[in-house]
């Protein structure tokens, strides 16, 4: 599948392909978010917080309920996908839809939001480090701690699953992004409903895909 080739008028074999990258790259966001926001609220109900929690804490620690939610729902839009329910042109905007909220919400969560103080009106003790806008944002919670986990790889020192699971997110999320856009743009089968044989699938495309279709011309 050459790059040039993606994008508009994408043959059939290239649109199964890319949906099936999609399934898996918008799956694992979701499965991400489900694993943090689920933690967190593992957290609340051990101590007995929950009811405090939803009542006072909530905008507080918004991300672990938003987290939930948000991963329910796209793995329930998925399974509507592939059983028909939901047609490929409103998935695929709903999925971008998704995606740019999270790279958004978490750009604002390190800038606008300060970590979510700004939601309280509260302020941290002491100032660990500034935000300087988006693009240092991007290097210093971004580029830095993926050059930093790279290089423990490299030794042999383990990273914070924290940091890790950031820097996964974010990438599967500009991923997701870029193919679910190709697919948008020039899905064949995008105007089409109701059609259980080409919603999203977790079948891998078969490796003669491409010339069964090449002798079909």
């Amino acid at each position: 599948m050459e790059p040039a080739s993606l994008g508009r008028d994408l043959s059939a074999s290239q649109a199964r392909k890319l949906r099936f990258l999609a399934v898996q790259l918008v799956g694992a966001v979701a499965v991400v978010h489900l694993v943090v926001g689920l933690t967190g609220f593992l957290e609340i109900l051990v101590n007995g917080l929950l009811v405090t929690y939803l009542t006072e804490f909530v905008f507080e620690r918004p991300r672990t309920l938003l987290f939930t939610v948000s991963g329910i729902a796209i793995l329930a839009g998925m399974v509507a996908t592939a059983r028909g329910r939901l047609d490929l042109r409103r998935a695929y905007l709903l999925g971008i839809t998704v995606l740019a909220t999270y790279l958004v919400g978490w750009l604002a969560w390190h800038t606008v939001l300060d970590h979510g103080f700004a939601l309280t009106g509260g302020g941290p003790t002491e100032a660990t480090h500034a935000h300087g806008g988006i693009l240092a944002t991007l290097f210093s919670h971004y580029v830095e701690p993926l050059l930093a986990t790279l290089g423990a790889a490299g030794s042999g020192t383990p990273g914070t699953g924290r940091t890790l699971l950031g820097i996964v997110s974010v990438t599967l999320e500009l991923a997701g992004l870029v193919v679910l856009g190709l697919l948008l743009r020039g899905d064949p089968d995008i105007d089409r409903t109701g059609g259980r044989g080409i919603g999203l699938t977790l079948d891998r495309p078969e490796a003669g895909d491409d010339a069964r279709e090449s002798e079909s011309d």
